[in-house]
C-alpha cells in the first residue's frame, strides 16, 4: 500500500528525538490503520506524514555512525525500533 518511511540512525544524546520519532510512527500507524482509498482527504494527511519523515531524515544525516553510541544509547534506539516494527506489523 504505502512505502515505509524512516531513517537509519539518530542522536541518542537527545533521547527526545527518538521519542518524537516513535510518536511519529504512532501517528503513521494510526493513519495506515484507518486508510480509506475512497477518502481523498487522506492524501493531504499522507503528504504531511511524508514531509515529517523527510525532516527526520535530515536530522539523522548528521548521526550515521552507530559506533559512536554507548551500549545504553544503542539499546534505547534498538528498543524503540523494535516497538516501531511491531506497530508496523500490526497494520492490516
Amino acid at each position: 500500500m504505502f512505502e515505509q518511511v524512516g531513517f537509519t540512525s539518530v542522536d541518542i544524546k537527545d533521547p527526545s528525538l527518538v521519542d518524537s520519532y516513535e510518536a511519529f510512527y504512532d501517528q503513521y500507524v494510526e493513519f495506515l490503520s484507518s486508510y480509506d482509498a475512497s477518502d481523498f482527504s487522506m492524501l493531504a494527511e499522507y503528504t504531511e506524514l511524508v514531509g515529517k519523515a523527510a525532516e527526520f531524515d535530515q536530522k539523522a544525516e548528521a548521526y550515521q555512525d552507530e559506533d559512536d553510541l554507548t551500549p545504553e544509547e544503542l539499546k534505547y534506539l534498538l528498543d524503540a525500533e523494535i516497538r516501531i516494527e511491531q506497530k508496523l506489523l500490526s497494520v492490516e
